[in-house]
This record gives C-alpha cells, structure tokens and sequence, in this order.
C-alpha cells in the first residue's frame, strides 16, 4: 500500500477551474473582471472598423495575460471569438453563390453582438466563458 488515505487530504474546494480543465488558485479581483470585461467588449469596437474587432482583443490580451490565468484564459477565447467570427463571415461570402450565404450573413452580425455582451457580463460575474462555433486557434 502507498500509504494513502482520503482521510489524509481535504479537498481544496476555494480551487476554481476553467473548462479546460486547469485550476486556478485564489480569489478573482475585481480589476481582473474588468479587464476580461474589456477583452470580450474590445471585439464590439469592429463596428467601428473592421480589423479592430482583432486588434483590440489582440492588444488586451498580450498586454495582460502574464497578470492571471483567469485574464489569459479570457483573451484567448475572446480572440478566437472575433477570428472566428471574421471566418464565418468569409465562408458566408462564398455560400452566397449557393444562396445559403444570404442568411448566414444577416445572422452573423445579431449572433456576434449577443454572444459579445452575453460573455462579457459573464466575465465581470467572475466566470469562465466559451464561445459556441468558435474555432480555437490559440490554446
């Protein structure tokens, strides 16, 4: 026998965990909620122009993402969001030739700006978050 024994070790349960599966130790400030905040709501600022729905979140991230696990978790997913949603409008482009780019087109948009404010409320909750039809280029 190894010598262990359930009674030896309490479970940790202040712990959090992230849907990968990573834990994360300690409390999440406030100062982290808003910045993961930003990061999600960066991606709005493409209404503006284009690539800043990028360039933003891109920005937030690097900048950021050696400060916590929780804000390096939530630039990457709000990253892969806003590529993602910049591939889904390209393949839309294409399937216009089959006239099933025309909806996808008018969806996008309402799809992207929902999903946008849903998961930034969600970070400010303190939550891990992830996007549904997002790809996930940087893991």
């Amino acid at each position: 026998m190894s010598g262990f024994s359930a009674s030896t070790y309490s479970a940790d349960y202040s712990a959090v965990y992230s849907p990968s599966g990573r834990m994360v130790e300690g409390e999440i400030t406030a100062e982290e909620r808003k910045w993961a905040t930003f990061m999600h709501l960066g991606g709005l600022s493409g209404a503006i122009w284009g690539p800043l729905m990028i360039i933003i979140p891109l920005v937030l991230w690097l900048t950021k993402r050696d400060e916590s696990a929780f804000l390096d978790d939530h630039g990457k997913e709000a990253l892969n969001f806003q590529i993602s949603i910049w591939l889904w409008v390209v393949i839309s482009m294409v399937l216009i030739l089959c006239l099933i780019g025309i909806p996808m087109l008018i969806a996008i948009p309402f799809f992207w700006l929902v999903m946008t404010i849903v998961m930034a409320v969600r970070s400010n909750r303190g939550e891990y978050v992830r996007y549904p039809a997002t790809f996930r280029f940087i893991k």
